[in-house]
């Protein structure tokens, strides 16, 4: 958790240019199943978000929701809705 504070203070520091989102099923890894309260190979919505800045890739963020327990809403924000458990990652 600390990496992923770290990694949001150096970005609101860059002039972002823009983002990508990408959302597809898995399933759950130990560990995340583990954090999601879920059993190994369970379903997962892993959403993969890249921030761009002078045109290359400045920082990523992986978020793995647990499939029965999120709702996704598309729209200008792009927001997810989560109502449960989330494992996320940041690099």
């Amino acid at each position: 958790m600390a990496r992923a504070r770290r990694v949001l203070r150096e970005l609101r520091r860059l002039p972002l240019d823009g983002q990508d989102r990408a959302v597809e099923l898995g399933s759950a890894r130990a560990d995340d199943a583990r954090e999601l309260d879920r059993l190994p190979g369970a379903p997962v919505l892993v959403v993969t978000t890249r921030y761009f800045s002078a045109g290359r890739t400045a920082a990523a963020s992986v978020a793995t929701y647990r499939a029965d327990t999120c709702r996704l809403t598309f729209g200008d924000a792009g927001d997810l809705e989560d109502r449960g458990h989330s494992r996320r990652r940041a690099s």
